[in-house]
Parts: C-alpha cells; sequence; structure tokens
C-alpha cells in the first residue's frame, strides 16, 4: 500500500471516530497525549495529561480539563494487543492518584475487552466471582468511555493493575538486587504467562511440560534472588508430585482452592497457562509463608471451550499443575468447601452484580460498536440484551454442570474472616433469630443467596 493510500485511509478512520461522542452514562478518561501521538508498542511510555470526569455523583472528578494530570501511557497486553485494533493501555500517573472510588495508586490500566463476544461481562463477572470466594485481594474495575487525542474510543474498563501495594497484593515489597537471606524470602509476584522474555523462569512440570514464569516484583534480581526464585518454584513443583510432600507447607491450599473455583465456574481453560499469578510474603519467625494463587486476571477465553469437562480435561492450552494439584485430597476437600459457600450464599448475587452491569454499559457499549464495528476480529456487543442473556445462559449451564459433580459441596465446619477490610472479606455466618445468614463483601445474605434486609 503506498503512503498516500494509507494517508487517505487514516484520515477517513479517524472522521470516523470523530462522528461518534462519548454517552456520558459512564465516567468519560480524556487522554490528551504530547504531540498528538498514540501509543504504538508496550514499552515506550508516552508522556500525557489525564483528565477524568466521574459523571457520576458519588465519584469526584480527578484533574479536570484546565487542570489535568500528568502522566505517561504505553500498550499492554500480548494477544489483546496484537489481535485487535481496539488496545488496551497502562496509564503510569506522575503521583498516586484516588481514581473513581479506588484507592490511591500510580498504575493503572484500561482494559479494551475486545475480544469478550459475551457483553463485555467475562471480567466483570470473574472478579465478581473472585470477590464472593473471598479472595484475599481482587482488582478494582470502573466501565468507562476514552478519549483519546480528542478521538471517542468506546468502551473501556479501567482497573487496578496487578502490583504489591498496601490496596493490592497486600505483601511486603522486597527491593531490587536483595541478598540478605531474610529479605529475599518474600516480596514475590510472578506470573505464570509462558511468553518467552528476558529473565524468565523456566522448569519442567513432573508431568514433562515445559513451564515459563514471569518474575514481576522484584523486577531486577540479584543472583542471591535469582537462585532463590528458581529453587522456591522448583521445589513447588516437585511437591505437586509427591503425596508424601509438605504441599500445604508450601502452598495456600485453601486460596488455591478458591482461586481454582472461580476458573471452573468461568469454564476458563486458559486460566493456568497464562496470566496466572502468584505470590509470596516474607517467611517470619522462622515459618515460612506459603506461595498463594491470585489474584485472578485475564477471562478472555471463559465459556469459548462449552464443554462438560473440567478445565484441565484436555484444554485448549496447556494448564500447568493444576491437574496434578487436583489429585490432592486437601485439595478436593477445601473446593468442596468453598463450592458449598458459593452456592448457598453467592450464586445469586453474583448474578444480579453482573445483570447491573450489564445496564450500566449498555449505552456505551452501542456506541462502542458503532466505533469498532469494521475493525480486526471485532466482537459485536450492540445488543446488551442478547449478549447478557447468552453470558447467564452460559453461567448458569456451569453452576448445573459443576452441581452434577459435586453435589452440594462439603459444608465447612468453621468460617473464618481471616481479614479486617469489608470488600476483601470472606464469608462469616451469623445467627439472628434462629436464621442463618452469611456476611461477605460488606453486605449480608440468607442462606439462598439473596440479599438480607
Amino acid at each position: 500500500m503506498n503512503r498516500t493510500l494509507t494517508t487517505l485511509l487514516c484520515l477517513g478512520w479517524f472522521t470516523f471516530l470523530y462522528a461518534v461522542s462519548p454517552t456520558r452514562t459512564l465516567p468519560v478518561v480524556y487522554v490528551s497525549i504530547d504531540n498528538n501521538l498514540m501509543p504504538t508498542d508496550k514499552e515506550t511510555q508516552l508522556p500525557a495529561s489525564v483528565y477524568i470526569d466521574s459523571i457520576l455523583p458519588e465519584f469526584p472528578a480527578s484533574g479536570s480539563a484546565t487542570s489535568p494530570i500528568r502522566a505517561t501511557i504505553k500498550g499492554r497486553g500480548n494477544w489483546t494487543w496484537n489481535g485487535f485494533d481496539k488496545k488496551p493501555y497502562k496509564i503510569k500517573f506522575d503521583k498516586k492518584q484516588n481514581i473513581l472510588g479506588m484507592p490511591k495508586n500510580r498504575h493503572w490500566n484500561l482494559m479494551a475487552c475486545a475480544d469478550d463476544w459475551l457483553g463485555f461481562l467475562k471480567m466483570p463477572a470473574g472478579f465478581a466471582i473472585s470477590k464472593a470466594v473471598g479472595l484475599r485481594w481482587t482488582p478494582r474495575m470502573q466501565p468507562v468511555e476514552l478519549v483519546m487525542n480528542g478521538q471517542y474510543m468506546g468502551l473501556y474498563f479501567l482497573t487496578e493493575h496487578v502490583r504489591i501495594g498496601t490496596h493490592r497484593v497486600n505483601i511486603q515489597e522486597q527491593e531490587n538486587y536483595e541478598t540478605q537471606s531474610d529479605s529475599i524470602t518474600g516480596g514475590w509476584l510472578v506470573e505464570i504467562d509462558n511468553y518467552q522474555s528476558e529473565g524468565n523462569v523456566a522448569f519442567q512440570e513432573g508431568n514433562g511440560q515445559y513451564v515459563m514464569v514471569s518474575l514481576h516484583e522484584p523486577d531486577t534480581l540479584s543472583a542471591e534472588q535469582r537462585n532463590y526464585i528458581h529453587n522456591q518454584l522448583n521445589t513447588l513443583n516437585n511437591a505437586l508430585y509427591d503425596h508424601n510432600s509438605e504441599l500445604p507447607a508450601i502452598l495456600d491450599i485453601r486460596e488455591a482452592a478458591k482461586f481454582y473455583l472461580v476458573q471452573e465456574i468461568m469454564e476458563d481453560c486458559e486460566s493456568y497457562h497464562g496470566s496466572c499469578y502468584l505470590y509470596k510474603d516474607r517467611d517470619s519467625l522462622g515459618i515460612a509463608d506459603p506461595w498463594k494463587f491470585g489474584p485472578v486476571w485475564d477471562f478472555g477465553n471463559a465459556y469459548d471451550r462449552h464443554a462438560e469437562r473440567w478445565i484441565y480435561d484436555g484444554p485448549t492450552w496447556p494448564q500447568y499443575w493444576i491437574a496434578q494439584l487436583a489429585t490432592w485430597p486437601e485439595f478436593q476437600t477445601a473446593v468442596k468447601e468453598e463450592w458449598w459457600i458459593y452456592c448457598h450464599t453467592m450464586t445469586d448475587s453474583v448474578r444480579t452484580e453482573i445483570q447491573e452491569m450489564a445496564a450500566r454499559i449498555e449505552a456505551a457499549a452501542r456506541n462502542d460498536a458503532k466505533v469498532w464495528r469494521n475493525t480486526a476480529n471485532y466482537r459485536d456487543n450492540s445488543d446488551m440484551a442478547s449478549r447478557l442473556n447468552d453470558f447467564l445462559n452460559r453461567y448458569n449451564w456451569r453452576l448445573n454442570w459443576l452441581h452434577a459433580q459435586w453435589g452440594e459441596g462439603i459444608r465447612p465446619l468453621t468460617w473464618d474472616t481471616g481479614t479486617t477490610d469489608a470488600d476483601e472479606q470472606q464469608a462469616t455466618k451469623i445467627l439472628r433469630n434462629g436464621q442463618i445468614l452469611i456476611r461477605r463483601g460488606g453486605h449480608t445474605y440468607n442462606i439462598q443467596g439473596c440479599l438480607a434486609q
């Protein structure tokens, strides 16, 4: 294609973008990149100014049109970056910001969800289930409309970036180039992602599969840190394949069960292949802190296979560790206990949350279709009523299949909150006039999972 034709096509595309304006039913994120540039890769951080018009009365604006907030922006993602014209982005503010009711931080993602054919509802649903089962941290997010360099870009989800922090993965941070033996035992955030990149830790799983793990924090390692993380991951890998090992001392079985339950409900057969996070805090008083699965992240392939099988049974992509972990009786029991809690307290509340999200984003989803309908790998979500119906059919289908496998699960002997943050509470049983109520995530439910008055 010659330069003249390319220029004409670009001008025509920009004119099309300008023809669509925000619905203003959602907060609007305005990003103005210096020199009117656009992100073209995932490495170059472009200086920019950001202003967030909250629209909604419950959230204050961040910056203003005349006093925007300085930040940088770049591309993010793998398939979502390379396979779609509608791109995801990462924003890094110069200073920490409270954004749309979410705790202060510098690091945020603008998720395009261009790969979601179920009404942009996969990620909200996965996060809702994660909160419902009580994983220690689930990324917060808010649906927004994005305007970049004056061009309307459609519906996005402003989402907390996965990183160590007081209101995110809440473990003690580890310094880069740390060498002290007691300090290198914790502050680890890693990801099974299987994209070849510099600094990956590679090892062979017990069944012969080759696994690669990216190290997110710390991001620059000393020889001592690299030796430690190699040894830790190999120790965990070997323990999984040895039923005489002390696996529960190495891996938090309860947290692993919660993480797994989210993936099975979402029928995400890529969940242990990529975007699969684990973290570890520092050892204390001679007691090793076990590795924990989480937080949940990518649900782009959820419900795509639509198979009445476990997610590790003939998956579309290799699922690392989980098939072997499922052979452990302690893990099976923990999963069935978490399933009992979910069945009796959360199925309806999650369903309601998804319906409310669909209503919130309906107008913006129609606008999004006007912008991106004729682009690469486009998923049509303009009819939100139809897409919501499709999503709920998949959700209900999966719950029914899991119920056929696990029945009612196993009722836990005790339910312990383990946290103080109301947004991150696990289930707590309450007795009121002989009625069983469930306290979770700052709300009270009856045994059928309906909000109690």
